[in-house]
């Protein structure tokens, strides 16, 4: 369960231009789209997504093309949106690049906690020297994944222990529901109870798989962010009746 201090700090980016993202948080937005425009809170914005909540939520489907106004304390922020979930009393759209730039997150790229799988093809040492190619491909666990990079394990493996080391390039394929070969650098590496955990940045992905890959963070995230709420929502929910009973 997501604490609040944590779901609090999920709200910032910190910003050049000396805002961060909160202040759009609890601030007033207005969606338009065709003929229509309607009013509601802005409540979540982290990474790709936005939260607006608002009565006619019914109007908007999926897919909706829409243009999004937020009257923040410091200012007006306008962009370009597309609703990318719903549910009741709010929708999600996605937060534009080009609105994301006026801020800075901790992380370029959100990422999502996943629990999927790859395989290790070839390995070549951080010299670029030596490249070695494995009879039988090598299983990993995918603990965390953005469009630039992922976190994993691998099991105790001594001979893969000795081997990969930080700038060592990976020839891997990630089994997303969908295949997605890759190459990847190491960047970090920290022992576990059960062998290592590594940190790698993305050196190349084939085009066509690129939007794949984006689409599969996106939904992740969303997913995230409705159970991390519905748990937030249940939590207080037992808070004010053990006070009231109190």
């Amino acid at each position: 369960m997501v604490s609040n201090s944590k779901q609090k700090s999920a709200k910032f980016y910190g910003s050049k231009e000396g805002y961060d993202a909160d202040v759009m948080i609890d601030s007033k937005a207005m969606l338009s789209k065709e003929d229509f425009v309607a009013t509601g809170v802005l409540t979540y914005a982290l990474g790709d997504i936005i939260e607006v909540e608002l009565p006619e939520y019914h109007v908007f489907a999926l897919g909706d093309k829409c243009k999004m106004t937020v009257y923040t304390k410091s200012g007006l922020f306008v962009m370009d949106t597309v609703v990318v979930a719903k549910e009741q009393g709010s929708l999600i759209v996605l937060n534009p690049p080009e609105n994301r730039r006026k801020f800075t997150e901790k992380r370029e790229f959100p990422r999502v906690d996943v629990k999927n799988e790859g395989l290790l093809f070839a390995l070549q040492d951080r010299n670029k020297r030596l490249k070695h190619h494995f009879d039988t491909p090598i299983r990993f666990s995918i603990k965390n994944l953005s469009i630039n990079g992922l976190g994993f394990t691998i099991s105790e493996n001594a001979m893969l222990e000795k081997v990969i080391q930080k700038n060592s390039q990976l020839e891997v394929e990630l089994i997303l529901g969908f295949l997605v070969p890759c190459t990847m650098e190491i960047v970090r590496q920290e022992k576990t109870n059960d062998g290592y955990y590594y940190g790698a940045s993305f050196v190349s992905i084939p085009d066509e798989k690129t939007n794949a890959l984006r689409g599969f963070i996106l939904k992740n995230q969303i997913e995230t962010y409705y159970i991390q709420k519905q748990e937030n929502e249940t939590k207080k929910a037992l808070e004010k009746k053990s006070a009231a009973n109190q």
